[in-house]
Order: structure tokens, then sequence, then C-alpha cells
């Protein structure tokens, strides 16, 4: 019987995007499950924007950690593993030594682990860096997913991603959930005079090459110089941290310089990451590789309609009537845009609606428990055969 669990994570901070935030919501909607301990274990000691009284009631070890961050070598992660005597080890996310000490911590005790992949071995990551990619898969990461003992997916598309790796290991889908929405009416720090009675087109989380920012403000740029309308009844508000894109900052100033209806408003936290969805008309993801978004999700539970790309892995969000369909590229991007603009007053209430009925249906907390204490007896179960 599991009666102890530890989840491992790159890092506790909100800065680590989906992968953080799936593990805090991990802990919560398992605080309820009866354990008689949940510990959590990170790789760095960053503590940046970190709302610790959210992890509670688990145990949170965070470990120095050398080298590159994007692998983040720390050898006290086996140890506080070792110390902390789980009965079962959740990973969070892999490329990084979390993966490594779970599998040594494995080894030495006999005890199964279970891996939440988080999107992270889909094609399009895998041919990033390709050689540092394979190096760490042939020196431990294909032996570490093959000996997990169960695999905890968010869409039925990553189960393709994982197949290579399963000899009747369980697999569960278990999609992430949304918690309420909480607003307090008032307009976010960002938000600007001229801005009022305008749409507003809300991009919320890390800006990444992936997420398609550049491909959108090129589509915004077509736009706006095409139907002065939607030019002076929108604005593009894209809140989050630059993750790497050369020029990003440079072209949101250039055109809103041009239009007056584009605005980087940097990270939002807290009370202010709700204002700023609280302000939104629409929320932009298009992406061109995802897991399963939370912050879709998020803008869902706040009865946002999103514009979404396929590869955000939410079809059910364009069966419901939540969501948009977009591309990845300026010249699918633009239809969805145009799409929305164009929506009726009576059409955009609907697909709020929609939306919060969609989270309702499907990603509750109670959905996600049930699904994590299925997934991890059916993982016992299986090392206890293997």
């Amino acid at each position: 019987m599991i009666r102890r669990i530890a989840l491992v994570l790159p890092t506790f901070s909100p800065l680590g995007g989906g992968v953080s935030e799936a593990a805090r919501l991990h802990v919560k909607a398992l605080s309820k499950a009866g354990f008689d301990e949940i510990t959590v274990h990170a790789l760095d000691q960053s503590e940046e924007r970190v709302d610790w009284s959210q992890w509670q009631p688990a145990r949170t070890f965070r470990h120095r950690s050398f080298g590159p961050k994007s692998y983040s070598f720390a050898p006290g992660m086996l140890a506080s593993l070792l110390r902390a005597k789980p009965d079962l080890v959740h990973v969070h996310g892999v490329w990084q030594f979390q993966a490594a000490a779970t599998h040594a911590w494995s080894l030495m005790t006999g005890k199964p682990y279970v891996v939440s992949p988080h999107g992270m071995l889909e094609p399009w990551i895998r041919a990033r860096s390709p050689r540092l990619k394979s190096a760490v898969s042939g020196l431990y990461q294909n032996s570490f997913l093959r000996r997990a003992a169960g695999f905890h997916l968010l869409t039925d598309k990553e189960g393709s991603d994982v197949a290579e790796f399963l000899s009747g290991q369980p697999a569960r889908i278990i999609p992430n959930f949304a918690e309420p929405f909480q607003d307090d009416g008032h307009k976010p720090n960002w938000f600007r005079p001229e801005f009022e009675g305008r749409d507003i087109y809300l991009f919320l989380g890390r800006i990444h090459e992936k997420k398609g920012c550049m491909e959108l403000m090129e589509a915004w740029e077509n736009l706006s110089v095409a139907d002065p309308a939607f030019r002076d009844r929108s604005a593009l508000i894209f809140c989050g941290w630059n993750d790497g894109i050369e020029g990003f900052e440079e072209r949101a100033l250039e055109l809103d310089a041009r239009f007056g209806n584009v605005l980087f408003a940097g990270p939002q936290y807290g009370t202010e990451k709700h204002r700023s969805m609280g302000a939104a008309t629409f929320f932009l993801l298009p992406s061109k590789s995802e897991g399963l978004p939370m912050a879709v999700l998020e803008a869902w539970a706040a009865g946002k309609p999103a514009i979404l790309s396929p590869e955000c892995n939410l079809a059910i969000g364009f069966e419901r009537n939540a969501a948009i369909r977009s591309g990845f590229t300026p010249e699918t991007i633009r239809p969805a845009l145009e799409a929305a603009h164009t929506l009726s007053a009576d059409a955009r209430g609907q697909m709020a609606g929609a939306a919060r009925q969609l989270v309702e249906d499907h990603y509750s907390e109670q959905s996600v428990r049930d699904g994590l204490m299925a997934l991890y007896d059916d993982a016992r179960c299986w090392k206890e055969r293997a």
C-alpha cells in the first residue's frame, strides 16, 4: 500500500511554467487522498515568486545544482529521496537531473516511479539540441523511461510519444485541472485608458519560440493595416517573460508605435495575473508544440474563449465551442483573429459559458485525484509483477 509519496520537478518557481504549476496542483489534489506524507523535491534553490503556502501540506526540499541550468546536476536530490523514504516517486518532466536521481533511487530501493513527460518527448522537442538529448538518452534516460512503473499522460497524442518505452506499464490520460477563477474587479496594472472598450487579446505565459509569438505579431500587423476597425477596437497584450526570443520587445514597441494597440506587460503573478485574465476578451496560444497548456484551462475557468492551434492538444475546445481554431503561421493566425473580431455579443457570451462549463465537466480537482490514485495503484501492482 502506498502511504508516502514524493514528487520531483525542476523548480518550485512559477517561472518553471506549466510543469511547476501542474505539480503544485497535484499536491493540492493529493493532500486530500489520505497519504501519511507528501514530499516535493526540486533541482534548484530559487524562491522567485514562490508562494510556499500553496505547496502545503507537503514538505518541500530544494537542492543546490551545478552546471548548465538546462540540466541542473543536483546530487543532493538522491540523498533527499532516500531520507524521505517514499513508497512511490512521481517525476515531473524529463531531460534534467530529476530523472537520473529517481532512476538511481529506484535501482537502490526497488520501489516504483511514474513519469509525467509534460510534452517533453514530442518530436518537436526531441529535435532541439539533438546531440545533447542523444547523449542524455543513451546515458540513462532511455533506461529510466523503460523502467518506469507507469506514465501520466496529458493527452491522447502523448501516448504515441511514450509508446517506444512501454512494455505493459499502465499509461493513464489525466488532464490537469483549473482552480476556480478569482477576480476582484480591478483593472491590471498594465491597463491604459485607451484600452477601455476595446477587445483585449491576451497572451499569458512563457514567451518562447514555440509559442508562435512572433508569428502572432506579424498576423496582427497585417490585419491592423487591412482593417482599421480591427486596429482601433483591439489590443494585443503579452503577459509573461521572454525566454530567448531576440527582438521580441523591440517588435512589440514598433507595432505599438504604429498602431497603438500592442503592449508587452512583462510577467504577471498572483492578483495581477487574475486581473489580467479578467480584463481579457480572448485568450491566445497559437503554439507549435504543447503538452496540455495550463493557461488555457485557467482562461476557460475565467470564461474567456481561446484562440488555439491544434498543437495545444485541446480539440475538445473546438468541439465544445470554447475555442476558435488557429494555426501557428501568420497566414493561419490572421483568419482566427478575424473570426473573433466579427463574433456577435451573443456568440461571445455563448462561448464564455461553454468555456466555464467545459472546465466544470472535464478539468476538476476530483477527477485528477481519482486518476492519480488509480495510476499509482496500477504502477505499484505492475512493479510487483515485473
